[in-house]
């Protein structure tokens, strides 16, 4: 019976699963060569332009907010040929510019050409409005800048420019190209079908159920090849293959190769929009991290350093944003193409560089100042530390802090941007990150090496997926084949 049932769900299962399967490793291997197309964060600010205006005092910005309204971020910008101050408040979001007026105008049709054309060079075929989200822009970060204009270019990349409709601001960028590798790509690798993604919790409940069936699937498969070739070294006391057809010889020979990476891969999917089940990590203590790491803001108006004297030392001044960390105000700019961040505590221009006290005070407001914890500046990345699709700082403090949920900070000294794992985010970059991308130290540092191992695995699930996809094809023949029983 046992036999049967699990037979039953493996052939079933497998059925969809093997064509699944098939689809992830092939679009895998492009993925690691072609992403889903996006702005270069580089390229997003060599295109801005840089702040001319003569600016206002700080104050006299501040002013025109209401005074009941919480001040959760500001940032100044040049569009529209003038400074404009964006002020994100507890309650609404509000554009001022250099003048000190209300800009609630959308952008005109002839700035909306200029900012297309400084982008692309060539000739705009049209220009459409989205009111709703399509394919290339389908995070929900976009649903709060529509509608959005979609430029059309005539050149030979076949270029489209997604422009925020308020702003100005540059969405997404795509050609051609990048549009088709999505296609044989990112896509079907990720499910990115507008109907099911632009539902988040939907999109993401079925790329977890269809892993866990993947999982379902490597397990029953193992079970019933370790049972055949069982039952067949008892008869024949040597072990042997107990099929001679040759697909189902060498589906179950590869898949008993590749089993453990098959495993793996279908865990690292059922992980890979989820945290991980408390039941399986717990997580002790909520520390409010986010709210605690950088400690109360700093009144914007009392920020020692004026910031228009950076105006004045940085000739390619494009963007400042107020910000501070532990007490200390902050301006994280743009220079040129280099996001810079400079310390607003004295009067004049330095750039930030925190102490390691500044870092234990940072601690001590998450875990309490009778918290043990070692911190140690280090030059050097680490297995918890290690890049992947953008850069990390270096040099960082790694604070090591005694809690039942190991927590673990890296802070930067030079930006004050952290990351933080306790238990439960370790599991994870075991049970994703390692499992799904390989995404291990030793194997990273050695990227040659990294490689040929990503192309051998992935090949060698190609080739058990692919066998199962000829016996499932085979079986679904063979039941169409089969003539109904006659009734009397």
């Amino acid at each position: 019976m046992f036999k049967k049932i699990t037979y039953a769900i493996h052939r079933v299962l497998g059925t969809v699963i093997s064509l699944l399967f098939l689809m992830w490793f092939i679009t895998g291997l492009v993925l690691i060569y072609k992403s889903f197309p996006d702005v270069d964060k580089t390229q997003r600010h060599d295109h801005r332009i840089c702040l001319t205006d003569s600016l206002p005092n700080i104050e006299d910005v501040l002013a025109e907010i209401p005074q009941d309204e919480k001040l959760k971020s500001i940032q100044v910008n040049q569009y529209k040929n003038k400074g404009i101050f964006t002020v994100e408040t507890s309650k609404d979001t509000y554009y001022i510019s250099s003048q000190l007026e209300q800009d609630d105008e959308p952008i005109s049709k002839a700035e909306l050409e200029d900012i297309a054309q400084s982008w692309v060079q060539a000739s705009i075929a049209k220009i459409d409005t989205l009111h709703k989200q399509d394919i290339w822009i389908m995070y929900s970060k976009y649903q709060k800048e529509l509608p959005i204009y979609k430029v059309h270019f005539d050149d030979s990349a076949k270029h489209q420019l997604y422009l925020s409709s308020r702003t100005g601001e540059v969405q997404q960028l795509t050609t051609r190209n990048e549009r088709l590798w999505a296609y044989v790509g990112s896509i079907p690798h990720k499910l990115y079908i507008p109907v099911l993604r632009q539902h988040t919790r939907t999109w993401i409940n079925t790329l977890t159920t269809l892993a866990t069936l993947s999982f379902i699937t490597v397990i029953t498969g193992f079970i019933l090849g370790v049972r055949a070739y069982t039952k067949r070294y008892k008869i024949q006391k040597k072990w042997s293959t107990p099929y001679r057809k040759f697909s189902y010889k060498w589906h179950t020979l590869l898949g008993f190769a590749f089993s453990l990476f098959l495993f793996t891969w279908s865990i690292s999917g059922m992980m890979a929009l989820q945290k991980v089940p408390q039941w399986l990590v717990k997580t002790h203590t909520n520390y409010h991290i986010p709210q605690k790491i950088k400690g109360k803001k700093v009144d914007p108006a009392v920020y020692p350093l004026d910031y228009r004297k950076l105006q004045e030392a940085f000739p390619k001044l494009k963007q400042i944003s107020w910000t501070s960390f532990q007490g200390v105000p902050i301006y994280e700019i743009i220079d040129g193409k280099e996001v810079l961040h400079i310390d607003a505590s004295k009067d004049s221009i330095q750039r930030l560089n925190l102490s390691e006290a500044q870092i234990c005070q940072a601690i001590e407001s998450i875990h309490g100042q009778e918290t043990k914890y070692n911190i140690q500046l280090i030059h050097h990345f680490e297995e918890y530390y290690l890049p992947w699709k953008r850069d990390l700082d270096l040099p960082i403090y790694k604070v090591s802090v005694e809690s039942e949920d190991e927590n673990t900070y890296y802070i930067s000294p030079e930006t004050g941007n952290y990351k933080h794992l306790d238990k439960n985010r370790k599991a994870r970059k075991w049970l994703f990150n390692g499992f799904h991308y390989l995404h291990i130290q030793w194997l990273m540092e050695r990227p040659v090496l990294w490689t040929l191992t990503i192309w051998f695995l992935a090949l060698g699930c190609i080739a058990v997926s692919g066998t199962g996809v000829w016996l499932s094809f085979k079986f679904l023949i063979r039941k169409l084949k089969k003539k109904p029983k006659k009734t009397c």
